[in-house]
């Protein structure tokens, strides 16, 4: 039998196993959107992209299945001893298959979407959420694991974070600040009142949105991270932007000036990650909003850097700059929200009344 050491290793392993598999997944999802972007006479459910993703799905049930069998108990229930986590994997195994028949069936009657409704059609969403279950497996373990005392992130679960950031991405990639050209675009200020102003702007009013989302797409499962370990993983900015942008830029064919744009915010990551390595933690517990925002501040100069060496930044400087500001506002908001929650306000509260017992006891 297993003492609490081997088995906690061999949790571990076997949640890296399910974040691997989930690799597979997530590459099979971005290669089979590739190919809708860029073979737009793709008319068949019977795709090798489609096999690719749904024989990842296989070998992810077969693996689930195995773990739930290896961990059974005799006498109980087999539902009763799924590992920690696992139970929302098989729901998410399960949910897959159900989605897929459902998606064969609307292909079949509705027809393949060629365009955004692709990325909004309910059966890919549903696909979408059974996917986002089994990605997360290794968050929930670990968070289970947490409860009997191990307050750490393990690497599947941080890999899972990653994983999880990449699947948004590719839901959000219409909005995503890395595949639109953004300020590279020409744009000439029009007066209120002037015919034509609208459409104009709209694609100006875009790209600022999707700075302001793709912001929340990063800054929101670093914040996650934090809610657990007192310091940030080693290169978690880097991992997240590379998920966030790497992956979209690939998905819509490798564009000169989104990769520029890409690398750029990459490089920007990596000065990030070892800023982060140094901060104090009074830093990280109470001016958390104002690391955040540094952070989406140096990712958006970095890439408008890389922009303005690769193309040339064709935005009026108050736009740009703009871009920037806004950004950096919207990251420091969410840290200050994740500040207010139970988790982080409750190790505060436990010390005050231990204070204050000691001082009593005094």
């Amino acid at each position: 039998m297993l003492d609490a050491a081997d088995s906690t290793v061999t949790n571990r392993r076997r949640d890296l196993v399910t974040e691997l598999l989930g690799v597979w997944l997530l590459l099979a999802v971005f290669l089979d959107g590739w190919a809708h972007l860029n073979l737009p006479s793709l008319e068949t459910f019977f795709t090798p992209w489609h096999a690719a993703l749904y024989s990842g799905m296989l070998a992810t049930a077969l693996w689930t299945a195995a773990v739930i069998w290896r961990h059974r108990v005799p006498g109980r229930p087999l539902s009763q001893t799924v590992p920690p986590g696992y139970r929302g994997t098989a729901v998410g195994v399960v949910l897959f298959a159900v989605a897929g028949g459902l998606d064969l069936l609307w292909h079949e009657i509705l027809g393949i979407e060629v365009s955004l409704d692709a990325l909004v059609s309910p059966t890919h969403l549903l696909l979408g959420f059974s996917l986002f279950l089994i990605l997360g497996t290794a968050v929930r373990s670990a968070r289970a694991a947490g409860r009997a005392g191990n307050t750490e992130w393990t690497a599947a679960a941080l890999f899972a974070v990653v994983l999880m950031t990449g699947l948004g991405a590719f839901f959000l990639i219409y909005c995503s600040a890395f595949v639109r050209p953004g300020p590279t675009a020409l744009f000439i200020p029009t007066p209120v009142g002037t015919p034509g102003r609208l459409q104009a702007e709209l694609p100006v009013v875009v790209s600022l949105t999707s700075y302001l989302l793709t912001t929340a797409l990063i800054i929101a499962p670093f914040l996650f991270t934090l809610s657990v370990s007192r310091r940030p993983a080693r290169g978690i900015v880097t991992m997240l932007v590379a998920a966030a942008a790497w992956l979209p830029v690939a998905m819509v064919g490798l564009r000169p000036t989104a990769i520029a744009g890409a690398a750029g915010a990459t490089v920007a990551a990596i000065v990030a990650d070892l800023l982060l390595a140094r901060l104090p933690n009074v830093w990280l517990n109470r001016r958390l909003p104002a690391v955040t925002a540094g952070i989406a501040a140096l990712l958006w100069t970095g890439q408008l850097v890389a922009f303005a060496v690769a193309d040339g930044i064709r935005w009026p400087v108050s736009l740009w700059l703009g871009a920037v500001v806004l950004s950096a506002a919207a990251a420091a908001g969410l840290a200050l929200l994740s500040s207010w929650s139970p988790a982080r306000s409750a190790p505060d509260a436990a010390g005050a009344d231990q204070g204050k017992s000691a001082a009593d006891s005094v």
